[in-house]
């Protein structure tokens, strides 16, 4: 047996102990879904998506107007080198 076996043995066994001795309470999914909803549907959970929806068309432009810009470069860029007449 190596050593992480035993090591996750012994958490494991300690788990079970503080599991007899704590006797974690199991919340109803009643509260659990009306908890979720609630959370979900905050003014600051609203927010978030307003200014992630925000900032992700702004990044959008940028690189849309970043790829116009550099296609047009190329098509208006003109050979600068003097030709031998």
């Amino acid at each position: 047996m190596n050593e992480s076996d035993t090591l996750n043995e012994s958490l494991l066994i300690l788990e079970e102990k503080l599991k007899a001795k704590l006797n974690p309470v199991e919340p109803s999914q009643n509260f659990v879904v009306n908890l979720r909803k609630a959370l979900e549907e905050s003014d600051v959970a609203q927010q978030q998506r307003r200014t992630a929806a925000s900032l992700l068309t702004i990044a959008l432009g940028l690189i849309v107007g970043l790829a116009i810009f550099l296609i047009g470069k190329k098509f208006l860029v003109t050979d600068e080198t003097p030709q031998a007449v």
